[in-house]
């Protein structure tokens, strides 16, 4: 297996992962159309990272990741804003309340727990369900903080969810990730931030 950068051609494939690895998350429901926007704004952005996972020629694995976490949608957003313009308005007719559930993620603020989002952040990672425990997420996670150290990040967090989530916490914590803190995400659904000192 070999960890690359992705490259505009590889969006489908990873919004195809994303699609059958996700089926049931939020993002997932708001369809292809975004999910192409959404990775190929973090591809082209200055201060995001895509990587893919190349197996045998294919495509079997993707993470994405921002660089420095606070203010990385609002950068995000503007870096593309007439295409995102666009999908909001389209949103608006078809899924009003997903835009609003959109905007609250989008948003968000963890200053009661002092977290000022001063370290990168993995915004989502991902592995074709055929090829499961082919150790490609670790390899991912693994090129990925080496690729944060690279660019000065000392620290790379990540949020999983609190509840009958044991397989992925334990996960996260064998490759040297703690459980910071949690919290309750819209809708009322409770999640732990872990993060992970790369470098002092």
């Amino acid at each position: 297996m070999e960890i690359t950068t992705a490259q505009p051609s590889d969006i489908p494939q990873i919004v195809d992962i994303h699609l059958r690895a996700f089926e049931g998350f939020f993002l997932t429901s708001l369809g292809p159309h975004f999910l192409r926007l959404y990775y190929d704004s973090v591809r082209s952005y200055q201060g995001g990272v895509l990587l893919k996972c190349v197996s045998q020629g294919q495509t079997i694995g993707f993470c994405a990741a921002a660089l420095h976490s606070a203010g990385f949608n609002k950068h995000l957003v503007k870096h593309r804003l007439p295409d995102y313009i666009l999908m909001g308005a389209r949103l608006t007719v078809t899924r009003p309340l997903a835009l609003w559930r959109l905007f609250l993620n989008f948003s968000k603020e963890d200053a009661d727990h002092g977290d000022t989002g001063d370290y990168a952040e993995l915004l989502s990672i991902g592995v074709d369900p055929n090829v499961q425990r082919s150790g490609a997420g670790k390899l991912m996670l693994q090129a990925l903080e080496k690729e944060v150290e690279s660019r000065n990040g000392k620290k790379l967090s990540l949020t999983t969810d609190y509840y009958d989530n044991d397989k992925a916490i334990g996960f996260y914590r064998a490759l040297g990730y703690h459980e910071w803190y949690d919290f309750i995400t819209y809708p009322q659904r409770r999640m732990y931030r872990m993060i992970k000192t790369l470098q002092p």
